[in-house]
């Protein structure tokens, strides 16, 4: 076994943040080891969209498939975060699946739309302007590799996030969720998959 197996067997998650002219870059990456698993079910679980509002939860609180065209989808998600603050974004991708061989998978996805809704508590109310809310999340792109050994699926995930400014006025209750957030999300997405991949395989 190599020692980048060991290290995603183990787990880990790192994070990196980098101011940009008018927002925030942070770049966090996490990885998992799936035991017994298998490309073809890390696959079906991944293609599942109508579930992700039961696989990530309390994060993903709606979702579905709106489009599909051979290996590549779109997907809307309802997000959702609470800290000091409570932010629902309404937010769509475009991802793309490439599997080179029955061992190896590689997903990359790409937010194409992310708008915050104005009233938390009723989301289907509507929405504020794009680029004019808090500034919470402006794009979300995610890139995974998924390996096929060692009795199981090493999963590595790194997720790419970009914040604009925030008004002044909610600056303090902004930076702190701001920099908790990769962090959260990427461990509620690994302990999600790893814990949705191994309940679909009990049920089989």
């Amino acid at each position: 076994m190599t020692e980048k197996h060991d290290r995603l067997r183990d787990g880990e998650i790192r994070t990196k943040q980098v101011d940009v002219p008018g927002g925030l870059l942070q770049d966090c990456t996490g990885a998992i080891f799936i035991p017994g698993a298998t490309i073809a079910q890390v696959k079906a679980m991944l293609q599942d969209y109508e579930n992700y509002k039961n696989y990530y939860k309390p994060e993903v609180i709606e979702s579905t498939q709106t489009g599909r065209q051979d290996a590549e989808f779109d997907v809307f998600l309802r997000l959702y975060k609470k800290n000091i603050l409570t932010v629902v974004l309404n937010s769509n991708y475009h991802v793309r699946y490439t599997q080179p061989d029955a061992q190896h998978l590689y997903v990359i996805s790409r937010s194409t739309r992310i708008a915050e809704v104005k009233n938390a508590k009723r989301p289907d109310e509507g929405e504020h302007e794009v680029g004019n809310d808090t500034g919470f999340l402006w794009r979300l792109n995610s890139y995974w590799r998924f390996e096929q050994d060692s009795g199981g699926v090493y999963a590595e995930c790194e997720a790419i996030s970009l914040s604009r400014d925030v008004p002044a006025m909610v600056g303090w209750m902004i930076k702190g969720f701001l920099q908790k957030f990769p962090k959260e999300s990427m461990l509620n997405t690994l302990k999600g998959t790893k814990t949705a991949i191994l309940s679909r395989k009990t049920g089989e």
